[in-house]
């Protein structure tokens, strides 16, 4: 055999294989198996805030404030951070994460609400807080189509002025993503 012939054997048995993956290639994978879309849930956040500022002189401030939102959850975990100030001194913030699990329930864990007061709303001294949804706390979970409300109540416990404080009550609701529009007030 010479061996320009042996060459062109070659050649014909490499090109079916690399014909073959082109085709693939330019037709993408067939239908049955492409990628699913990843399992995701709706987290709705309704926030309430009762922040009253007391006065020595004059009359109290009390503020009523709220936030919402409407966010997907995946598996890898999701940041949220809210805010809203009162009488030009008072700043109350909440923070937390959010996950979902295989079932499709949302965990809502890592939480703060911190209460700020001083000159102004920009003040970043933290005068009081507290904490939830640690590792060795009860994991606040929402089922799928259910909800969870819980009341936080924090304080000014650092400058002893326990009269300025702030109550934020925060109702999660988990809906599947085509109940949106079920939802009232979205």
């Amino acid at each position: 055999m010479s061996r320009s012939s042996h060459k062109r054997r070659q050649a014909l048995v490499v090109m079916p294989a690399a014909l073959l993956m082109a085709a693939t290639t330019a037709l993408g994978t067939p239908a049955h198996s492409a990628p699913q879309r990843a399992p995701s849930a709706t987290l709705v956040s309704n926030i309430t805030y009762e922040i009253l500022n007391k006065e020595d002189v004059g009359r109290n401030i009390h503020c009523t404030r709220g936030d919402q939102s409407r966010e997907t959850v995946r598996y890898l975990a999701r940041d949220f951070a809210f805010s809203r100030t009162c009488g030009g001194e008072i700043r109350v913030e909440i923070d937390y994460r959010a996950s979902l699990n295989s079932d499709r329930s949302i965990t809502i864990k890592d939480g703060h609400v911190k209460f700020f007061e001083g000159d102004s709303v920009f003040t970043n001294d933290q005068d009081g807080g507290l904490t939830f949804g640690y590792i060795y706390e009860t994991p606040i979970t929402i089922p799928m189509s259910q909800s969870r409300t819980m009341s936080f109540y924090v304080a000014n416990a650092d400058e002893g002025v326990p009269d300025d404080h702030a109550t934020v009550s925060v109702t999660w609701t988990n809906i599947k993503n085509n109940q949106l529009g079920r939802i009232r007030g979205i």
